[in-house]
């Protein structure tokens, strides 16, 4: 009785609690496993793989075409008097290469465990000992990769079709603000995320923010065409302060707009995000399992 007292002691498997080094290698390695496991489920549906990859260029081209046809050519003095350079192509092409991360944070993880229910896995990542905002994070790191891919082709049919006027020297800053801003659109996709734990329709919630974000994000036309209090407002959301600074090193002659240094305004705003969203995810993790809303889903 004993040794089988003993054998089955020796079975036993002691999880590892708290923050240490053991439970962030298995946090990563499920981040890292939710990261593959969207890319295999992407690949069984060719089709509409190459469909998400090209469709920049598709959202692309009405916007850019109508620009073009508006101005009367490719150059807009009016454009040049704002900011400092009329080139509507370059102009309309940096604001929309950021768009489709823009949809990241707000549909990706926003609805990355909503998918799950779908898929009629979501019972089953709930039992497991790893976090829910690993799921959250591995569909982040697989739709930033997806995203980037489309952006390169959107890139290269640009660059063939039109032409683009970019300075080279000023790639790595403008990476670097790249960076600073995916920090603060992940934060703010882990808030959307929560809301859709609770929310049957959280869709809507993230079209109205999808919407919101969208406006205040200089994307095809400058900040300061906007009111003043929507000015003032954008300085809350990642996009706008990070279009600025891009256009700033990318394209020659532009002149920022507004918002003074802008990689410490997005590193303060990625810090507040991300904190934000850690602790609206966390709360809201906690209360659905309290109630049993899973079921509602």
């Amino acid at each position: 009785m004993d040794k089988r007292k003993r054998k089955h002691r020796l079975r036993e498997v002691n999880c590892p609690t708290g923050l240490n080094w053991s439970n962030l290698k298995a946090e990563l390695k499920a981040v890292w496993e939710s990261y593959i496991k969207d890319w295999k489920i992407e690949f069984a549906y060719p089709v509409s793989f190459i469909r998400q990859l090209i469709s920049p260029i598709v959202y692309l081209l009405p916007f850019m075409l109508y620009g073009i046809a508006l101005v009367g050519g490719r150059y807009s003095p009016n454009l040049e008097q704002i900011v400092g350079t009329g080139d509507v192509v370059t102009f309309t092409f940096t604001g929309y290469m950021l768009m489709g991360f823009i949809g990241t944070a707000v549909w990706a993880m926003g609805f990355s465990i909503r998918r799950e229910r779908w898929f009629g896995t979501l019972e089953s990542i709930y039992v497991t000992p790893s976090s829910r905002l690993g799921q959250v994070l591995g569909m982040a790191l697989h739709s930033t990769v997806h995203q980037m891919l489309g952006t390169i082709i959107q890139f290269i049919f640009i660059y063939v079709t039109f032409g683009i006027g970019l300075k080279i020297e000023g790639t790595l800053p403008a990476l670097a603000i790249f960076a600073l801003m995916m920090l603060a659109l992940y934060g703010f996709g882990i808030v959307i995320s929560a809301l859709g734990l609770i929310l049957r329709e959280g869709w809507v919630v993230s079209d109205v923010l999808y919407s919101i974000m969208m406006i205040l994000s200089p994307v095809a036309y400058p900040l300061v065409v906007l009111p003043t209090i929507a000015q003032k407002a954008s300085a809350l959301f990642p996009t706008a302060p990070a279009l600025i600074g891009i256009r700033t090193f990318l394209m020659e002659n532009y002149h920022a707009e507004a918002f003074g240094n802008v990689f410490l305004h997005l590193l303060l705003l990625g810090t507040a995000w991300i904190l934000f969203g850690v602790l609206v995810f966390r709360l809201t993790d906690g209360y659905v399992r309290k109630r049993g809303m899973l079921k509602k889903f």
